[in-house]
């Protein structure tokens, strides 16, 4: 039972002891990342799903492991303090959830190209699947994406129809 504790000890102690990068670096790894969720969330082939999931999983693990408590390059050799959430009070509490990907904010967003009739016609006709919230998986943003194209072209085709039918001849 000792040497099972004294090894469960050991690996605890190497995991809290785990080098973090610098805060340029992380900061690197995470605009890698979000440039990478932009693609994902725009359209991709069959042929790259796999290594755009692997890589996106390759950079949250690297976020998630080393850039927990950043290092700064002038202090990379001081001891590394445990940084505490600040609460931001500026006026745009949307301008927290813009500012990185550590929030896992859904890439996943209704766009509308319209205005007017057309947008106010548009917000009746799709609402979001709610699987489509929060999405992570690759695979599952797909789906969320062609589900917005397909009902996009629905739209399209009875709008189209719609004005054909109210224009007189």
């Amino acid at each position: 039972m000792k040497p099972l504790f004294t090894i469960l000890l050991c690996y605890s102690f190497s995991i809290l002891a785990q080098q973090q990068w610098s805060v340029t670096e992380c900061d690197k790894t995470a605009k890698k990342l979000q440039q990478l969720e932009q693609k994902i969330s725009s359209g991709y082939s069959v042929k790259e799903a796999k290594p755009l999931s692997q890589e996106q999983r390759l950079l949250e693990k690297q976020l998630d492991q080393f850039c927990q408590q950043p290092v700064l390059a002038s202090a990379q050799k001081k001891p590394k303090v445990k940084k505490t959430a600040t609460l931001n009070t500026t006026k745009d509490p949307l301008a927290a959830i813009a500012k990185g990907p550590e929030l896992y904010v859904s890439s996943v967003s209704v766009k509308a190209p319209y205005q007017g009739k057309k947008l106010q016609a548009w917000l009746e006709y799709y609402s979001e699947p709610k699987r489509c919230f929060g999405v992570r998986d690759s695979r599952q943003m797909v789906w969320c994406v062609e589900q917005r194209q397909q009902a996009k072209a629905n739209f399209e085709r009875q709008w189209q129809q719609k004005l054909a039918l109210s224009q007189p001849e």
